[in-house]
C-alpha cells in the first residue's frame, strides 16, 4: 500500500529540484551543455552564430541564475530531511528509554526474586540444621539408635524426592 504524500506543493517541488540537482544526470547533462556553449561560442567555424563570446558573460549570469535557483530549493529540502531525521532521532530514544526502564523495572524483579530465593535458602537450612540437632540431641540422650537416625535421614530424603 502506498504511503500518503503528506507534502506542500512547495515541499514535492524542492524534492524534485534538489533530488534532479544532486544527481550524475544532471551533471552530465549540465556539464555537455557547459561544453557545447563554449565550444560553439569560440570555433572560429561558428562564428557568425556567436551569441556569448569570450569572456562568455552571458553564460556566467546563466550559471549565477542556476545557483541562485537551486540553492533555496536545495536548502528546503535538506531542512525537511533534518526536521525528518530529527524525529526518528527522538522516536528511537524515547524507544531506547522505555526499553532502559523495562530493564530496570526487571532487574529490581529480578533482585526481589534474589532476595526471596535467599531467605527461603536460609530457612530451609535453618530448619534442617534444628532437625539435625534434634536427632543429634536424641542420639546423645540414649532416645534414638543410629539405625532410627538412618530410618529418619532415610525418610527425609524421600520427602526431598517427592518435593523434586
Amino acid at each position: 500500500m502506498k504511503k500518503k504524500d503528506d507534502r506542500t506543493f512547495g515541499e514535492r517541488i524542492a524534492d524534485i529540484v534538489a533530488s534532479f540537482a544532486g544527481s550524475w544526470k544532471f551533471i552530465i547533462i549540465f556539464f555537455s551543455m557547459l561544453i557545447n556553449w563554449i565550444i560553439f561560442n569560440t570555433l572560429d567555424y561558428f562564428a557568425p552564430y556567436h551569441f556569448d563570446p569570450f569572456p562568455f558573460i552571458l553564460l556566467n549570469l546563466l550559471l549565477s541564475f542556476v545557483a541562485a535557483f537551486q540553492a533555496p530549493f536545495i536548502m528546503m529540502s535538506q531542512n525537511r530531511s533534518e526536521k525528518k531525521q530529527d524525529a526518528a532521532y527522538r522516536e528511537i530514544f524515547t524507544e531506547l528509554k522505555e526499553l532502559m526502564e523495562q530493564d530496570i523495572d526487571h532487574g529490581k524483579e529480578i533482585k526481589t526474586l534474589e532476595t526471596q530465593i535467599k531467605i527461603d535458602v536460609d530457612r530451609l537450612i535453618n530448619t534442617q540444621m534444628k532437625l539435625l540437632e534434634s536427632l543429634h540431641h536424641a542420639v546423645t540422650l540414649g532416645q534414638l539408635t543410629s539405625e532410627g537416625v538412618a530410618e529418619v535421614l532415610e525418610h527425609l530424603e524421600e520427602e526431598e524426592e517427592s518435593k523434586s
